[in-house]
């Protein structure tokens, strides 16, 4: 997920050099079926047998949250706002997307299961089906208009991947995915974060938590 960014792709961004390297941000598929057709995997995409807080965690090597604060979000919404999702295929799996969002009112709260709030798109529908190809695509979700976080309280935005490529099985039989991104729901961002434009080729405008102002990064 590259808007906003993931917490294992963050580190691409010169915004926020203090993350570490990730070289693995596209592969959270949580140990891959052997692992999650039982049922087990890592809130944001981690192996499940991973000590906790696991890397991807709130508290985790790139969930930096409870150590940066406000440093480690990666955009700031409206409430109610439309979001702009930019997410990049590298290796189509077909199948859909789902979207959560969970509010952590302290900054060492941590996300569970129980706290994802399933978001919808403008349309009502849930899920997002894969078109096919592999490039960065763009889809919208609405955030609820009565979440709001800030300051010291952040929400957890989860995207969750089930692929589609292996016929006659059940979800538990396909490859998942999944990414977790902080984000702050506020009146005080001003106005909806505009979606990454492409720059030249090879380039991505990403908007900046303050002010959104473009910043061109190479890719």
């Amino acid at each position: 997920m590259l808007t906003p960014p993931h917490r294992g792709y963050m580190y691409t961004l010169p915004q926020f050099s203090f993350f570490p390297s990730n070289y693995d941000d596209d592969g959270l598929s949580a140990g891959g079926i052997g692992s999650t057709k039982k049922g087990l995997h890592g809130i944001c995409g981690d192996r499940y047998s991973a000590a906790t807080p696991r890397p991807h965690e709130t508290g985790g090597k790139y969930g930096l949250f409870p150590k940066y604060g406000a440093k480690a979000i990666g955009g700031c919404y409206a409430p109610g706002a439309i979001m702009d999702i930019k997410y990049q295929i590298t290796a189509n799996h077909k199948g859909y997307f789902e979207f959560g969002l969970c509010k952590l009112n302290g900054k060492n709260d941590a996300e569970t299961e129980a706290c994802f709030q399933t978001l919808s798109q403008p349309d009502g529908q849930k899920q997002w089906f894969l078109p096919a190809g592999n490039k960065i695509f763009s889809l919208q979700y609405q955030l609820p208009s009565g979440v709001t976080c800030d300051g010291d309280s952040h929400c957890v935005l989860r995207s969750w991947w089930v692929g589609g490529n292996n016929a006659d099985v059940g979800m538990d039989g396909q490859e998942q995915f999944w990414n977790c991104a902080d984000i702050y729901i506020s009146n005080n961002c001003g106005a909806t974060p505009p979606s990454p434009s492409s720059g030249k080729k090879g380039e991505m405008i990403f908007p900046t938590l303050m002010g959104f102002r473009g910043l061109q990064v190479k890719r």
